[in-house]
């Protein structure tokens, strides 16, 4: 096994309808650290260890369970079309906060990623001042008090 593998979360959208979402993870002795940002995957940070599975018939490692939180927050932003044009002048505001995103452009998505030693309260606060007019936004793994 390489130091980096593609790990596959299998998303329940609706009651018959799944949704997947292959994530970069980091091997190190047999754990499995997620190496990207989330655009569809719930409850999952950057950084978090999990627990995978190997699918034989797929050849692939699957999600299997929760080993230790990162302490990440993950966001989702969705841009409304109007506003496509700002997604990277909302990227760059919010790297100034020390987050790292990365985007869905096909779906107008910027999945953010807010670090554990940084305060919440002011991304929160620019989030909200967004909310309903550029954007929508979801907190998918909220670990930050504020």
């Amino acid at each position: 096994m390489n130091n980096r593998t593609k790990v596959f979360f299998v998303q329940q959208i609706d009651e018959n309808k799944y949704e997947t979402e292959s994530l970069w993870c980091k091997v190190e002795d047999n754990l499995f650290i997620v190496d990207n940002i989330p655009f569809i995957a719930e409850r999952v940070s950057l950084g978090d260890t999990i627990e995978v599975e190997f699918d034989e018939d797929d050849k692939q490692y699957y999600f299997e369970d929760f080993v230790a939180s990162s302490g990440n927050t993950t966001v989702r932003i969705y841009v409304y079309n109007d506003y496509e044009s700002k997604i990277e002048e909302i990227r760059n505001r919010l790297k100034e906060e020390g987050c790292d995103s990365e985007v869905f452009l096909e779906r107008n998505i910027i999945a953010v990623n807010v670090p554990r030693a940084i305060s919440y309260r002011p991304i929160k606060e620019y989030l909200d001042n967004g909310d309903g007019n550029m954007w929508s936004y979801e907190e998918s793994c909220l670990e930050h008090e504020y």
